[in-house]
């Protein structure tokens, strides 16, 4: 009976996949490709993957209006310790937190069926997902593809590559896609905002189930560093943009500097497709730059003196409203923005631009905030998470670099 259901299940979902695509030629989440990282790109990130995890977010997807994300992360375990955790989703519980169960309804040796159910204080959400395994090689590492066919997260995909780097050392690579228009009440309601909501709940979900997964695999060999360091003073990072112009095409890249659990920064970088003036041009302007954080983000100008620009904030997304009010510093170089009160009170950002050969400007933006300073849905749904409020960091400074680019290009003034 088990092999039976699972042959069900397979069909099932192959009939799925075979109905996917519709007239304009997409396809649904569950079967649009998802990207990777390459060896030239993972060497080219490497330096980066030693302080902590990097993100790259696709611009676009010709098969899916729902770009995927991509993580990487050096772990300091064997690849096949790293492939063992991933490939038994049955010990998920054991040290996924807020995962409530995993339950296999059928198996064989390269695909699995199993249904889960994940929750948080607020609420709680049921899944099913088909896993298969492929063949591990030296050149192609290990690969596992897991599809969401149904449940209250909605429908997705996500892939793991685990990368042997040494005899005590991997990198995995993790590409994920959420589609939650078709979730739960409360999902539903989140990504009402747009796309933009879609994928913030997309990259703090993947940021979650990726460090609990490195956690694990560096916890069964002694490797893992368990402390909380104190946080250090705000420094802009060593980045270079010429260097990094080839997979910036791609998207966005995110890079996030943990220090045991402690988020030290986060900075996200970018190219504009628009020239350093007009560039600056919407940065120093609050109510432009503000405007496209997110659907129905609105900024105003309270005062001009010569400490800066103060302005008034707010997103109203449902279940989620959040505002306060920021300064904003101008500068020859380095723009500084400050929270004063409200939502992120505590947040410093900092924003540069660089010019590349041809006049296109890139932008680094680095920041340091805590996610706790936040209206009570988002302290209810990161507590006790830590890696879920350095996934909500990731996600708020991907949100700000997306909306520089979208004012950018649509700059009147």
């Amino acid at each position: 009976m088990p092999r039976f259901l699972f042959i069900v299940i397979a069909l099932l979902a192959f009939q799925a996949s075979a109905l996917a695509e519709n007239r304009s030629g997409q396809v649904d989440a569950t079967v649009a490709r998802l990207g990777t990282l390459d060896a030239t790109e993972r060497e080219l990130l490497e330096p980066f993957l030693a302080r902590g995890p990097v993100l790259l977010t696709e611009f676009s997807n010709r098969q899916t209006d729902l770009p995927a994300v991509i993580y990487a992360a050096a772990i300091h375990a064997p690849a096949q310790v790293v492939a063992e955790v991933i490939g038994h989703p049955d010990r998920y519980p054991s040290f996924m937190s807020g995962l409530g169960s995993v339950d296999v309804r059928s198996s064989t040796p390269t695909m699995l069926a199993f249904d889960w159910t994940w929750g948080v204080s607020l609420f709680s959400m049921t899944g099913q997902n088909v896993m298969t395994t492929y063949p591990a090689s030296a050149e192609r590492g290990y690969r596992f593809d897991i599809r969401t066919i149904g449940g209250e997260l909605g429908i997705g995909r996500v892939m793991w590559r685990v990368f042997s780097d040494g005899p005590r050392k991997s990198v995995v690579v993790f590409s994920s896609r959420l589609d939650m228009r078709d979730a739960n009440y409360i999902t539903r309601q989140l990504s009402q905002g747009g796309n933009g909501v879609n994928r913030t709940i997309n990259v703090a979900v993947a940021m979650v189930t990726l460090l609990e997964i490195k956690e694990q695999a560096e916890t069964l060999v002694g490797s893992h560093v368990n402390t909380r360091a104190p946080a250090k003073p705000l420094q802009r990072p060593d980045v270079d943009m010429n260097a990094l112009r080839g997979i910036l095409g791609r998207g966005y890249l995110v890079f996030m500097d943990l220090d045991g659990y402690t988020m030290q920064r986060v900075t996200v970088v970018g190219r504009t497709g628009a020239n350093v003036q007009r560039v600056r041009r919407v940065m120093l302007d609050p109510e432009e730059f503000g405007q496209s954080l997110l659907h129905g983000t609105c900024a105003q100008i309270v005062e001009k003196t010569e400490a800066g620009v103060r302005f008034e904030w707010e997103i109203p997304i449902p279940l989620i409203h959040v505002g306060g009010e920021m300064i904003l510093r101008p500068s020859p170089s380095v723009i500084a923005v400050d929270g004063l009160s409200g939502t992120l009170s505590k947040g410093r950002w900092r924003f540069d631009t660089h010019s590349y050969r041809g006049g296109e400007a890139g932008v680094v933006a680095w920041a340091t905030f805590d996610p706790a300073d936040s209206p009570k849905f988002i302290r209810k749904l990161i507590a006790g998470n830590t890696y879920f409020s350095h996934g909500f960091v990731a996600a708020t400074q991907l949100a700000v670099m997306r909306s520089l680019r979208t004012r950018v290009h649509g700059w009147r003034r």
